[in-house]
């Protein structure tokens, strides 16, 4: 546990759909510790820890690895962490209220200049052949039917994290943005589409993403685009298997003869592509605790494959780099509204896609320039994942057109006076 210290570390969790009215993204600031978990076997000793963190009035910023979420369901120790961030205070904003926020640390006026430059991957194009061939194998061996498989995109970041974070962000508005300021000086910067789960009041709600198809600026190409995802037998067989994935996940925690499918394929526009959602929701059983919600749905089977746990172990034989934050989870948790209550409270969890983490600066803004503690100027390295969901009849070259589409979330952004290099 991390008390006292990275007194700089704040937590913005930012839903472009909030209103003045309804008041849904979250600023945390007054940071007080940090409760880290690598062992799966700590696991409910630390939730039990949070939980009274919680009813003393702290606030909790959830941030997960995959690869601990991949522990977890082996009930095995590693490195990788879940965290919990634990903040004194927790304002309510608006849409307006973020924009006038970010503004106020970033000098008060147009995002500052900020972008990335020598991007290379983690894979070459015939070490990616590969994979989807070693995939395909696996597949038609029936060890899976559906594996995501991803690598990594490395980086050099230019400007402030918070500065980045207002330029894709103004790309890409999403439900479940985030902008961390981590107390060892990292940070995360996320544009994520993707809801892995909520609760709200009995209510458990999952709406994975699964299906992709890109963007046109001409209309009627574009509307062909979506009509084309929503009809694609492809794109349906994937998500529907998915679904039955988190269906059956969240039965686990489910009162019983509740789950439902409310919403099956759903079309959703963003900057580049469309997206392709279901929606399963449950009845939450009291006295379920947040430990127990993780340990039968992290990490999200959207981002897995099916079955999760044998495409997990093939992601660990097939991929080259592990995943880190990357399809994790980031999002917030809270007391229970009645502290006598047994369980956990509500909490918003995204899936960690279109995602950033940047190292902590090499070297701090020149002597004497003024800088405000949000803007942590200085060199960094930063990382984000791409991937694909794989299925037996999936072209490897289409596959690689897809990741290469999803990352001109980052790779396309303007950063304010030039493009920048890939490599």
């Amino acid at each position: 546990m991390t008390e006292g210290s990275g007194s700089a570390s704040f937590a913005l969790l930012d839903d472009c759909d909030s209103t003045a009215s309804a008041r849904s993204s979250r600023l945390y600031s007054g940071f007080v510790r940090e409760r880290v978990c690598t062992d799966p076997a700590h696991l409910d000793e630390v939730d039990a820890a949070l939980a009274q963190d919680l009813r003393d009035g702290l606030h909790a910023v959830v941030v997960g690895d995959y690869e601990f979420g991949r522990n977890l369901q082996r009930a095995q120790p590693g490195d990788a962490p879940l965290r919990f961030l634990l903040y004194a205070r927790c304002e309510r904003l608006s849409r307006d209220e973020v924009d006038a926020w970010l503004a106020r640390q970033d000098g008060g006026g147009a995002p500052s200049i900020a972008g990335v430059a020598h991007v290379s991957k983690s894979v070459a194009r015939d070490a990616f052949d590969a994979a989807i061939d070693a995939v395909h194998d696996a597949l038609r061996a029936g060890d899976s039917y559906q594996v995501n498989y991803t690598y990594r995109l490395d980086f050099d970041v230019f400007g402030t994290p918070l500065a980045l974070y207002r330029r894709l962000r103004a790309r890409q508005p999403v439900r479940y943005g985030a902008l961390i300021a981590l107390p060892d000086g990292a940070w995360v910067v996320s544009c994520s589409p993707e809801l892995f789960v909520e609760k709200h009041g009995d209510v458990l709600r999952a709406r994975p993403m699964k299906g992709t198809a890109p963007r046109s600026a001409d209309p009627q190409q574009d509307a062909a685009s979506a009509a084309f995802l929503a009809n694609d037998p492809k794109n349906r067989a994937e998500n529907v298997m998915i679904v039955d994935l988190l269906r059956n996940d969240v039965s686990r925690i489910a009162r019983t003869g509740t789950v439902k499918v409310p919403a099956l394929f759903s079309v959703e526009p963003y900057a580049s592509v469309w997206q392709m959602t279901s929606t399963v929701e449950a009845g939450w059983r009291d006295g379920t605790s947040f430990a127990a919600m993780l340990r039968a749905l992290f990490p999200c089977g959207s981002i897995t494959g099916a079955p999760k746990h044998k495409t997990m172990q093939l992601i660990d034989a097939i991929e080259s780099t592990p995943r880190g934050l990357y399809t994790g989870a980031i999002g917030w948790l809270d007391a229970p509204s009645d502290e006598r209550a047994a369980g956990c409270g509500d909490f918003c969890l995204s899936v960690a896609i279109r995602t950033l983490t940047l190292d902590a600066a090499q070297a701090e803004a020149e002597a004497g320039a003024p800088a405000p503690s949000t803007a942590s100027a200085g060199r960094r390295r930063g990382t984000m994942g791409v991937g694909a969901g794989i299925v037996l009849d999936s072209v490897a070259a289409d596959e690689y057109a897809e990741c290469e589409l999803k990352a001109r979330f980052l790779t396309d952004a303007d950063p304010g006076f030039q493009l920048f290099e890939t490599t």
